[in-house]
């Protein structure tokens, strides 16, 4: 089970889903993980991508990291969430719309 804390986000509660989605700039040496309802999309064909790099604009990146939920929220707005696989993740991204995502 893969499993990592995020945040804080304020509007994340235990139960709370979505497409991982990270934006780093490696110049600036930052980066930051939400949970957003839609997945991250190529910037060039604007494709929706459910794992792995989407492009860089302004030196900032953008990557997939697969379908999560949140599993506990602390106390401080930190959200620990655990990535979903198999008929979880097939059942998840049909109800969303993008069942093609399955296997990517």
């Amino acid at each position: 089970m893969t499993t990592m804390w995020i945040g804080p986000d304020e509007t994340l509660e235990v139960g709370s889903n979505g497409f991982l989605i990270e934006n780093s700039n490696p110049y600036d040496g930052w980066n930051r993980y939400e949970l957003r309802d839609t997945p991250a999309f190529t910037n060039r064909s604007h494709e929706p991508r459910l794992h792995g790099w989407c492009g860089s604009y302004n030196n900032v990146s953008t990557y997939g990291h697969g379908f999560w939920v949140v599993t506990k929220v602390a106390k401080n707005g930190r959200a620990l969430i655990k990535e979903l696989d198999g008929d979880e993740l097939a059942a998840a991204l049909e109800e969303l719309g993008y069942p093609e995502l399955i296997g990517d």
